[in-house]
């Protein structure tokens, strides 16, 4: 999946979880202070995300999570093992 997709699709997921709309989300955008996300909203969109994806975050990662580039570097390394594990 390109990265453009993966953005969307978090997207999405982001609005369903908190019924906002996001017109101009960008990669440097903070999830916290920048989309005013508190931690219940990244628990229901991490859920979201596992769920949608097959994949799990786990906690350690989600320490080093602070803007929507960050999420998607984590997205797109664990869609690849998970790719890479079905492979095998």
């Amino acid at each position: 999946m390109e990265r453009t997709q993966l953005s969307a699709v978090v997207l999405e997921l982001l609005e369903k979880e908190t019924g906002e709309t996001y017109p101009s989300v960008e990669e440097s955008t903070t999830l916290r202070e920048g989309l005013n996300l508190d931690s219940l909203d990244m628990a229901g969109l991490v859920l979201h995300i596992e769920s949608h994806f097959g994949i799990q975050i786990e906690s350690e990662l989600l320490d080093g999570i602070h803007s929507v580039g960050d999420l998607l570097n984590v997205l797109e390394t664990k869609i690849a093992a998970k790719s890479v594990r079905k492979a095998a």
